[in-house]
C-alpha cells in the first residue's frame, strides 16, 4: 500500500509514485510536471531511468491530476498562498524521496531535481531558498522572459483571483493556446493544442485524457504568472552552490521557449555567472521532448548528464 503524503495545506494527498531500481541506486531524481497535465505522463522516462538505476519520484501537483478530490479543483492550487504551496509541496516530496533512497538502504547518493514548462518555474522558485538540497536540475520546457504582457495579465488576474479564485478561465486559456499555436511555422494538426508537439499521436492522446488539457482557475492562473516572474529573475540561481550543475532541456521548435532562443540565453546568463550548464536543443521538437516521436534520444541524453553529473559529483 502506497504510503500517504499530505500537501502542505494539510487537505490534500499528493499521488504520488516510486520507481525504484531492481539493481544498485546511483542517484536520485523527483520530476514536477507541467501545466493541466500529470505525473502519469512520465511514467515511461521514469522507468527508464530506474532500469539505469536513478530512483525517481514523480507526483501530481496541487491542482492537478489524482491529487485533486474531484474534478472541479483542477486548475485551484490553493486559495490562499498557491506558490508557497507548490514550492513547499515540491521540498516535501524531495524529503519523502530521500526516505524512500534510505528504505532501500542507501544514504549517500546525489539528488536531483527536474521541472518541465510550469513545473520547471516551480523548480527554479524552489531553487531560490533550497537548492543546498539538491546536487542538480533539469529545466525542462522553460523561458525566460516577463515582458509587458506578463504584467498586464498578473495585474488583471490580482483582480479576478480576488472576485472569483475558483473559476476556471476559459477566456484565458484560449489566448494562451492560441499565442503558442500562432508562433508553430507549420503546424501538422488542427489542435489547439498542436504547439506541444511534432507527434500527432501525442496530441491525440493529451487531448483524450480527462487529466489534461483543462482550464485553469483564476488561481491557478496568478499563480501561474507569478512563478513566472520569480523563476525569471536572477535571484533564482544566486544561492546555487559553486558545484551545482544545471541541464536546459528544449525542443528547437517550442514556442513557450521563444523556440529555442530562451534556452541559448538562459544559458548564456548562467554561464556568465559561473554556473555550470548544459543545454540540449532538439531541432523537430517543440514543447515537449519527451513525447515525440524520437523521445529515446532524448530520454538518452538526459540519462547521459545523469551519470556525468554522478561521477564528478562523486
Amino acid at each position: 500500500m502506497s504510503q500517504v503524503i499530505l500537501s502542505s495545506n494539510q487537505i490534500h494527498r499528493l499521488h504520488h509514485t516510486f520507481f525504484v531500481p531492481t539493481g544498485e541506486i546511483r542517484a536520485s531524481l523527483l520530476i514536477v510536471h507541467g501545466m493541466s497535465e500529470h505525473s502519469g505522463r512520465y511514467a515511461d522516462f521514469a522507468q527508464f531511468l530506474a532500469n539505469h538505476g536513478v530512483l525517481v519520484a514523480t507526483y501530481d501537483q496541487l491542482g492537478h491530476g489524482r491529487t485533486v478530490k474531484d474534478k472541479y479543483e483542477l486548475g485551484l492550487i490553493d486559495e490562499k498562498h498557491p506558490i508557497q504551496a507548490l514550492c513547499k509541496d515540491a521540498i516535501i516530496m524531495a524529503d519523502a524521496l530521500k526516505k524512500q533512497a534510505s528504505k532501500q538502504g542507501v544514504t549517500n547518493v546525489p539528488h536531483f531535481i527536474m521541472g518541465h514548462s510550469m513545473g520547471s518555474f516551480v523548480v527554479r522558485t524552489v531553487l531560490t531558498y533550497h537548492a543546498t538540497s539538491f546536487h542538480g536540475a533539469i529545466l525542462m520546457g522553460t523561458a525566460n522572459r516577463f515582458g509587458p504582457i506578463n504584467h498586464l495579465a498578473l495585474a488583471v488576474l490580482k483582480l479576478m483571483n480576488h472576485l472569483n479564485p475558483k473559476r476556471p478561465n476559459m477566456r484565458f486559456a484560449t489566448l494562451i493556446n492560441n499565442h503558442l499555436q500562432s508562433q508553430i511555422r507549420s503546424p501538422i494538426s488542427a489542435s489547439p493544442f498542436a504547439w506541444l508537439s511534432e507527434n500527432t499521436d501525442n496530441i491525440k492522446a493529451f487531448e483524450s485524457d480527462p487529466l489534461c488539457g483543462f482550464a485553469f482557475s483564476n488561481n491557478g492562473l496568478i499563480a501561474l504568472q507569478a512563478l513566472i516572474k520569480k523563476a525569471t529573475s536572477p535571484t533564482w540561481y544566486a544561492h546555487t552552490p559553486k558545484d551545482f550543475r544545471l541541464l536546459l532541456v528544449s525542443g528547437k521548435d517550442d514556442p513557450v521557449g521563444n523556440m529555442g532562443q530562451d534556452v541559448i540565453d538562459l544559458q548564456d546568463e548562467l554561464i556568465k555567472n559561473n554556473k555550470h550548464t548544459t543545454a540540449l536543443l532538439y531541432p523537430n521538437m517543440r514543447h515537449e521532448p519527451l513525447h515525440e516521436t524520437n523521445k529515446i534520444r532524448v530520454y538518452q541524453d538526459i540519462l547521459n548528464w545523469l551519470n556525468v553529473s554522478i561521477e564528478k559529483i562523486y
